[in-house]
C-alpha cells in the first residue's frame, strides 16, 4: 500500500532520497554545483539540477511557458478556465501549472475549475475540483481520460457556474 500520494511507499522514498543525495554530491564533486542549494533544481524529477551543472540558468517553468505562448494574452479573450493535473496536492499550486493557471485566472476574476486524475482532499479545497477517478473509477480514468472528460461536460460546466458553451467574451 502507498502511503505518499504521489505513490512512493515510505521504502521507495528512502530509496530515492538517498539516491538523490548521492547525486548531488556527485554533480558537486563533478561539476562544483551545489544542487541542494539552487531554487527549482529539483523540478522535473531532478533534471532541472542536472542542467544547471552543464551551465542552464533555471528559470519558473510555468513562467516561461506562459510567456512563450502568449497565456496572459489569451485569458483576455476567455469566460472560463478549465486546467488539470494527474494528481492534485499542495505541490500543484507551488510553481506548476494549477497553481500558475489559478493564481492567473483568479487576478482576473475567472472562474475555474482543475480537472484531475486524483485530488488530495485539502488542495481540492483551493479550487474547485472535478476527479475523474472519483467519477469514473481509476480502470475508466487510465483507460480513457479523453472519453472521461468528454463525458463530466455537465459537471465541469456546473463547477465554472453553468457558463454557456460559447458564450461571447
Amino acid at each position: 500500500m502507498c502511503s505518499d500520494p504521489k505513490g512512493a511507499t515510505p521504502a521507495q522514498v528512502v530509496l530515492l532520497r538517498r539516491r538523490l543525495a548521492v547525486l548531488a554530491e556527485d554533480y558537486e564533486s563533478d561539476y562544483g554545483v551545489d544542487v541542494t542549494v539552487l531554487e527549482g533544481a529539483g523540478a522535473a524529477g531532478g533534471l532541472a539540477g542536472g542542467l544547471a551543472c552543464v551551465g542552464a540558468d533555471l528559470v519558473p517553468g510555468f513562467d516561461l511557458v506562459a510567456e512563450l505562448t502568449g497565456f496572459d494574452e489569451a485569458l483576455n479573450n476567455v469566460d472560463a478556465v478549465v486546467t488539470g493535473e494527474g494528481f492534485l496536492d499542495e505541490e500543484s499550486f507551488d510553481g506548476k501549472v494549477v497553481g500558475g493557471v489559478s493564481d492567473a485566472a483568479g487576478q482576473l476574476g475567472l472562474p475555474i475549475v482543475a480537472v484531475v486524475g486524483e485530488a488530495f482532499e485539502a488542495a481540492a479545497g483551493r479550487v474547485p475540483t472535478l476527479s475523474l477517478v472519483q467519477t469514473h473509477g481509476r480502470d475508466l480514468a487510465l483507460a480513457d481520460a479523453g472519453g472521461c472528460l468528454f463525458e463530466s461536460a455537465d459537471a465541469i460546466s456546473r463547477l465554472l457556474g453553468d457558463l454557456p458553451v460559447g458564450s461571447p467574451g
